[in-house]
Formats: C-alpha cells, structure tokens, sequence
C-alpha cells in the first residue's frame, strides 16, 4: 500500500508560511539602508502597535526570551530610538516608547510595507483583496479561540 502525499504546494500552512518568508525577504531588501537589523525594526513596529508595553509583554508578542528584548530594548534605547520608562506598579519592568526619531522611522518602515502590500496584491481585485484579509482574520480568531492545551494524535 503506498501512502498518498498531500499537495504541499496547496496546503495552508505551507502556503501562509511561503508568503509569509517572501514578504519578509523583500521587505528586508527594501529597507537594507535604513540602518537597523530586523530585530530592531520589528522591535520598534511592536512598541509602535503596543505603546507602552513592557519588556515582557513585547518578549511574549514577538515570541523571543524576555532577556532578549531586554538587551535589544537597552541598544535602541541607547541610539535614541526607544525610551524605558519604570512601571508604575513594578519596579523591576520597564514600559517602552517611541522617540521622534523611531516614529519618523516607524512612518518610513509603513509606507515601505504599504508599497509591498499593492505590489503583492497587485491582479487581484480591491473586493477580493478586502476578502482576503477578511478571511484571513478570520482564520487568526479560529486560531486564537482554540484551546492551549491542544492534542495530537498519534498513530
């Protein structure tokens, strides 16, 4: 009996996963002359989207070990493009903001992110293009109420 291999070309998660890699590819192209590696700029879109947000709230967004982010957060903050702030009620975090500097940067790594969008999507109609986001949102939420403890089944 032969085992029937399933179309990874067509799959969900290799399809998401491949454009996922190729949009990242491209955009670290596009923006290889701003001056900041891809931790720093990914870094500097996650306190953009979470103001505020400490050091541990960011280490759990970008999946990262908290000491990590520490050490990224304390060269940006040095470079003048994050400022840590103590956390009110816990001495030991620190919650993490933009400087005018990071915003001007975070502004330029957006409009470089919203040509790569239309080029991407560029063929397909602006309704489908509307769908498709619509439908992938929908699959995030699908996957966000799932439990934590999931189970896999063993043969």
């Amino acid at each position: 009996m032969s085992v029937r291999l399933p179309n990874f070309d067509r799959g969900l998660g290799f399809v998401l996963n491949d454009v996922s890699r190729l949009l990242r590819r491209e955009f670290e192209r596009r923006v290889r002359g701003f001056g900041l590696t891809r931790a720093q700029w990914m870094l500097l879109f996650y306190v953009a989207r979470q103001p505020g947000a400490t050091q541990s709230d960011l280490a759990e967004s970008l999946q990262q070990e908290k000491i990590t982010v520490s050490r990224q957060a304390a060269r940006l903050e040095k470079n003048g493009w994050l400022e840590r702030h103590d956390h009110a009620a816990d001495g030991r975090a620190y919650r993490l903001q933009l400087t005018p500097k990071a915003k001007e940067m975070v502004e330029r790594l957006t409009q470089v992110a919203e040509e790569l969008r239309v080029d991407a999507l560029s063929g397909l109609p602006s309704k489908r293009r509307e769908a498709l986001i619509n439908d992938l949102l929908r699959v995030k939420s699908n996957l966000l109420r799932m439990p934590a403890c999931g189970h896999a089944s063993v043969p």
